[in-house]
């Protein structure tokens, strides 16, 4: 955001060498003139366009009502990132996989500890409320975030306002209580310290902040792996264009920059054995075909819809810009490329390019039309800010209102608390949980640690593991039930996976034991 000048006053001017000699060198005649014409010493800073704050007022409102209404559901994530931040504070960083029946004594590299720890102390202080509130403010803070960059680029507040509703829409299926949550602002961070490094000749002072906020992300999420590599790229493409003009001493600042970003993925409690956590995840086919959110994001999932509706967009607002005489901000663009390439490796990354992208079409068109906009009366944006506000306070009280049971409300609570008192009563007996039902059970029931099945984290299983597990969830092949050797209590969702729950009903050798509208509840025959 462009600032205007301070005029300057008498008395707080610069003045000649002569002048701040003393009286004695100063011509009585003449004085008065000098005055007059004396520099200012200071630049005031102009209010912005009209309705500036205004707009960001409102657009934090909507983001705010947004997150708030979308957090008042657990899912897989959230009950792993509880049961994992207490087994942490109770027993330490974990190392082995003493948690769940399938990969037990592996090796466990929980590389969001610090996001878990965190969100099991906010349960702890608040209870889900507090977990929701809290999820919701980091979310918000993200696209916050990304709204002032736009601001501080000269983009025009309803501009703003637009582009970053935009950005939101894409992410909207992504912003539950999760680990994830804490990533947001960590990427406004990163993209907003290089963007405006780009503009000065030699790596600024400031630009290391990044290296402590890829460290603190390191430890929140593993989309630290972007952040780290968008830095790494920067670093790269100002070392190359230092060297293209002969400005070979800023050239090792930038390599120095660029190494540390890279070793920032790995300043973790587990080093650099992080990176075997990373490669589980990175390609891994059993996810891809199975998990919504890790398949590539296509035309024909609502989950996409946004995505594939904001590229043409941001290619339509750089033409325009491009037509009206602004090219494309050569890094921005870069950046925004390389966010769309790795979007389209999962659904889970549609949101990075959200924000890349938006800013990209968003500072683009600002500098085609000199940062001028169609401007509303101030009375509109009072309305709009107050609407949008009013939305958010509602919001806030509708999550005050919310119960555990509420939040409790997509898994089948009742059966898991059914299959914890059968496992009570048979300590050698194993659980085999869908989904929707195992990770849930470990958060509610500690009793059943070691004792479950499988449960969110995919990463520790092996492909054949895996396999099994998902025949038995999809009911996939003539031996989709042979993962259930060697347990003796299945719960199941019959509100998530209907097609198991009712294939479970007719299973020959089990018994229900516990059937309602959520979920339902098997036990083995004896001999069976």
């Amino acid at each position: 955001m462009r600032h205007g000048t301070r005029v300057g006053r008498p008395g707080h001017g610069r003045w000649r060498a002569d002048e701040r000699a003393g009286p004695a060198n100063v011509n009585p005649v003449a004085a008065p003139a000098r005055m007059a014409v004396a520099a200012p010493r200071r630049r005031a800073r102009a209010a912005g366009p009209a309705g500036t704050w205004a707009w960001f007022a409102a657009l934090l409102s909507l983001l705010l009502a947004g997150n708030l209404v979308t957090c008042r559901y657990l899912f897989w994530d959230a009950f792993y990132d509880l049961y994992a931040g207490r087994y942490i504070l109770q027993h330490g960083i974990p190392r082995q996989n003493l948690i769940t029946v399938a990969s037990h004594g592996a090796a466990w590299e929980d590389q969001q500890w610090l996001a878990q720890v965190l969100s099991y102390a906010t349960w702890a202080a608040g209870g889900y409320r507090l977990l929701a509130a809290g999820s919701a403010i980091l979310v918000t803070a993200g696209f916050g975030l990304l709204a002032l960059l736009m601001l501080r680029r000269g983009v025009p507040p309803i501009r703003a306002f637009a582009w970053t509703a935009a950005a939101y829409l894409v992410a909207l299926g992504s912003v539950g209580i999760r680990a994830q949550s804490f990533a947001y602002p960590c990427l406004a961070l990163v993209l907003g310290l290089l963007l405006a490094d780009d503009r000065a000749p030699r790596l600024r002072p400031q630009t290391w902040l990044v290296i402590p906020v890829l460290t603190l992300w390191a430890n929140l999420h593993g989309s630290v792996l972007l952040g780290a590599g968008l830095a790494c790229l920067y670093a790269g493409y100002r070392a190359v264009k230092a060297s293209a003009r002969r400005e070979y001493r800023a050239v090792p600042a930038f390599l120095a920059f660029g190494v540390a970003a890279g070793t920032a993925v790995v300043c973790t409690p587990y080093g650099t054995r992080v990176i075997q956590d990373y490669a589980r995840f990175i390609g891994n086919p059993a996810l891809t075909h199975t998990i919504v959110e890790w398949a590539r994001p296509s035309p024909l999932d609502p989950y996409s819809w946004a995505f594939f509706a904001l590229i043409p967009a941001v290619a339509i607002a750089v033409a325009l810009g491009w037509r009206r005489g602004a090219r494309p901000d050569p890094l921005l663009c870069g950046l925004a490329l390389v966010l769309l390439a790795v979007a389209f490796t999962a659904v889970r990354n549609q949101q990075w390019f959200a924000f890349g992208g938006s800013l990209l079409a968003a500072d683009t068109l600002a500098r085609g039309n000199a940062g001028r906009a169609p401007e509303r009366r101030q009375g509109f944006r009072r309305v709009i800010a107050g609407v949008l506000a009013t939305l958010a306070v509602a919001s806030a009280g509708v999550l005050a209102l919310t119960s555990s049971q509420q939040f409790q409300s997509k898994i089948p609570a009742r059966a898991i608390d059914v299959a914890a008192v059968l496992a009570a009563r048979n300590p050698a007996g194993r659980i085999l949980g869908d989904p929707w039902s195992g990770t849930a059970m470990l958060w509610l029931h500690p009793a059943t640690i070691g004792r479950v099945g499988f449960d969110a984290r995919m990463e520790l299983y092996s492909a054949s593991q895996l396999s099994a597990y998902f025949d038995f969830v999809f009911v996939r092949g003539h031996r989709w039930q042979r993962v259930t050797h060697g347990y003796g209590i299945i719960v199941a969702s019959r509100a998530q996976d209907p097609g198991l729950a009712a294939t479970l009903g007719r299973l020959p050798g089990w018994r229900v034991v516990y059937r309602d509208r959520t979920g339902l509840v098997l036990q083995r025959q004896a001999g069976a």
